[in-house]
């Protein structure tokens, strides 16, 4: 199942961190809350996608873009980091979290 090949983060605004989510829900986009911002890894991809939830604050997306290359490292320091809007999410996004 796709939803089993990446590893999903969800920000923790008051440390200033993000802090691992387990993935036991199907599909997983049920998982993620437009209050917030998620960073998703995909290995098979080398690929951080940072997911700004639609009600996210501006702190988080500065958080977020300061903890993302963090994140990055521990994974492997060639993966592609990109944002992602809520609403304007790629096919490929969405195949990933089971919108399609």
């Amino acid at each position: 199942m796709l939803e089993k090949q990446f590893l999903l983060f969800k920000i923790d605004e008051e440390n200033e961190d993000f802090e691992a989510i387990e993935i036991e829900v199907s599909p997983t986009h049920a998982l993620l809350d437009s209050n917030y911002i998620y960073i998703i890894v995909v290995p098979i991809d080398k690929e951080i996608m940072i997911w700004h939830g639609s009600n996210a604050t501006i702190r988080m997306k500065f958080i977020a873009t300061q903890k993302a290359p963090t994140i990055r490292d521990k994974y492997g320091v060639d993966f592609k980091i990109s944002a992602v809007e809520q609403g304007e999410e790629s096919s490929g996004f969405k195949e990933i979290v089971g919108l399609e």
